[in-house]
């Protein structure tokens, strides 16, 4: 990383002497300027990693909202209307222990095709392509891209029937689209 003129960096494009208290560096030796560099760097990443997830946020909501209004009324949590919950009641719904989050979905969606299903390896093949067709569908409908915790619970999903049909003596490598 190289300074040029006027305290710009130049792999950055930052002005490192907007983030620097005066004389900071020159009367404490152990705050040196390679230092500070790495500190707003890391910030600078930080903001821009939060910036992502903020916009893929408002994104899914931009779609959400883009849904027809009598499908979206149907979409209910304990009988409140999806689109009624606070941020904060539908975030704990997504969130890693929620009831949308990627573990017990995917849980939901591979129980029913591998209870459906039993031991019956065609029967756990038509559920896998099932759960294929339908997350296309899914997609269709949304208007394309979904949210990322929707590509997690596919693959979690995929991976527990995959594991069922192994352990029955069948191979998932010709199940692929």
């Amino acid at each position: 990383m190289t300074n040029v003129p006027g305290g710009i960096n130049s792999f950055t494009g930052m002005d490192f002497t907007l983030f620097q208290s005066r004389g900071r560096v020159a009367e404490n030796n152990s705050v040196s300027s390679v230092s500070m560099e790495a500190e707003i760097i890391q910030f600078s990443l930080e903001v821009k990693t939060g910036t992502r997830q903020n916009i893929g946020t408002q994104d899914a909501l931009a779609q959400f909202n883009r849904l027809d209004p009598e499908l979206k009324s149907s979409l209910t949590y304990n009988g409140k209307p999806i689109a009624e919950l606070s941020p904060e009641q539908a975030g704990a719904l997504v969130s890693e222990d929620g009831y949308f989050g990627v573990d017990q979905t995917s849980k939901r969606i591979a129980d029913f095709v591998i209870m459906g299903a039993g031991d019956d390896m065609e029967k756990l093949k038509a559920g896998r392509e099932g759960v294929l067709q339908g997350f296309k569908q899914a997609e269709d409908a949304w208007g394309g891209k979904l949210p990322e915790i929707s590509y997690e619970t596919l693959a979690r999903t995929l991976e527990t029937i995959d594991e069922k049909i192994r352990e029955n003596g069948g191979s998932v490598v010709d199940l692929s689209i």
